[in-house]
């Protein structure tokens, strides 16, 4: 229990690194940009206290880049916020996956919570498709009261992604718990390291824009 707790306190501070990294420099460079842009363009804003009306018409119709950059920084924003948590959690699957030990005690887990929705004799009337077999998953996930919560949220993404779809559920024979672990670990192992292309992208797209926003 001890190691366990080791592992998810060292894999929740790297991804929560990660998600930190993006969101504040993303953040950072957004406002920048909306201050610089506002700063430079203040003269279309007319005089006194301005207008902000007035601002975004000047800088729709004289500077479209520029306009972009402040009307939409709460857009960049929030795409920034999109792209910080789906690398934090990719990040805790990776590297959950690479600790051989925790990625044991999330793939029992797996299997004990399918075989408890499963454990009924008569679960194949309730169960018959995929979309009532992951709804079912999401629940008992949520539900689980002994899992902490690094392990309900790799678990809840994992249910969320994995193939369910040609699952035969007529099947007298079906072990549904190995199957599920089996798909699983197959997502597991075709899923390679986190990317940060798109955070990379979207920062490029705002320079660009901000450049060509200077002429």
């Amino acid at each position: 229990m001890t190691e366990e707790i080791k592992i998810v306190a060292s894999i929740s501070a790297k991804s929560t690194l990660k998600w930190f990294f993006i969101m504040i420099s993303g953040l950072f460079f957004t406002l920048i940009c909306f201050f610089v842009i506002l700063f430079q363009n203040s003269n279309y804003a007319g005089g006194g206290h301005g207008n902000v009306y007035a601002l975004l018409s000047g800088l729709f119709l004289n500077n479209i880049c520029g306009f972009v950059l402040f009307a939409g920084a709460p857009v960049f924003i929030f795409l920034y916020f999109l792209i910080a948590n789906k690398a934090a959690i990719q990040q805790l699957i990776y590297l959950t996956w690479n600790n051989k030990v925790f990625a044991g005690y999330v793939d029992s887990k797996v299997v004990l919570l399918v075989d408890k929705i499963t454990g009924s004799n008569n679960w194949a009337s309730t169960i018959s498709n995929e979309s009532m077999l992951r709804l079912k998953l999401l629940e008992a996930n949520r539900n689980d009261k002994e899992s902490s919560k690094i392990k309900k949220k790799i678990i809840n993404y994992l249910f969320q992604k994995i193939r369910l779809d040609d699952v035969d559920f007529k099947r007298e024979d079906l072990k549904l718990s190995e199957v599920v672990s089996m798909k699983l670990n197959q997502f597991i192992s075709e899923s390679v390291e986190p990317s940060l292309l798109f955070f990379w992208l979207l920062l490029l797209f705002q320079i660009i824009l901000f450049v060509v926003a200077q002429f």
